[in-house]
């Protein structure tokens, strides 16, 4: 049987996805236990995670629906972004928050929120991509000013 090995990943960025996915798993009032049997996980794998200790991105993958992040957070945090939280679901669609801000933070946020509800696929890099790009198009057009934020 071959192993398939974690890839190496800085250990600051580690620790920095351990801090966020602990935070969102009390915030979500979970316990560990829940979320590995949510992502069907050994609870080992899981406490990996929360150790700031690398596993293998499809282990990731499988906590991000758990803990009510988009696809690809967890990859993303690791690259210094931050995750994509879904908040609730509406009428069979997932929903973000809207931030409060300027008007360019609320349009990118309802970008963002449609995206969501429309595609289960989107990666969270694909969503802050689409999000930025309405932003640019509607500031070039004049009718929005504002921060580009993601």
């Amino acid at each position: 049987m071959m192993c398939v090995m974690a890839p190496p990943y800085d250990e600051s960025a580690l620790q920095r996805l351990a801090t966020l996915v602990i935070q969102r798993r009390s915030s979500l009032r979970m316990n560990k236990i829940d979320v590995a049997r949510g992502a069907q996980i050994q609870i080992n794998t899981y406490s990996k995670i929360e150790e700031g200790k690398p596993v293998r991105p499809v282990t990731y993958g499988k906590i991000e629906p758990v803990i009510g992040w988009a696809r690809g957070s967890c990859l993303d945090v690791l690259q210094g972004a931050e995750p994509t939280v879904i908040e609730t679901q509406q009428a069979g669609a997932a929903v973000s928050p809207v931030r409060q801000g300027d008007l360019a933070d609320d349009v990118a946020a309802a970008v963002q929120d449609a995206a969501v509800s429309v595609s289960d696929s989107l990666t969270s890099a694909e969503i802050r991509e689409l999000k930025r790009r309405v932003v640019e198009e509607l500031m070039k057009r004049g009718r929005l000013t504002g921060n580009n934020r993601d």
